[in-house]
């Protein structure tokens, strides 16, 4: 009847405080340091608004160290591109049919600054 029903997109791209952001490019900014094996990213929603979350399964016998990880990350992406926290996981989760399973992913652990007055 040349009705159409958007039903949303079928991708990984993202709005985010305003900007469009492609999980797919974190993701492989991610997966590329030697101290990753497996990487996935999602937005979050939490009080502090929408995040960018990065879980990592390390690579064998390597220790994720996830400053050193945000900070690589950040010399080549943006800024508002980082994730704002990172999970180490050891191993992501699947479904049934051994595809990501998104939605049992661990809820973000985000570090509170310390400054100093």
């Amino acid at each position: 009847g040349g009705e159409l029903d958007y039903l949303g997109r079928t991708d990984f791209q993202v709005k985010v405080r305003g900007l469009r952001i492609e999980l797919g490019e974190i993701e492989a900014a991610l997966s590329v340091q030697p101290q990753v094996a497996q990487a996935v990213v999602l937005v979050r929603e939490t009080e502090l608004g929408q995040q960018l979350v990065g879980y990592v399964v390390p690579a064998a016998g390597v220790q994720v160290d996830v400053r050193q990880l945000s900070a690589a990350v950040g010399e080549v992406l943006p800024g508002y591109m980082v994730p704002d926290a990172v999970m180490v996981l050891a191993a992501l989760p699947t479904n049934a049919s051994g595809k990501l399973d998104r939605r049992a992913l661990p809820e973000p652990v985000f570090e509170a600054a310390v400054f100093r007055a």
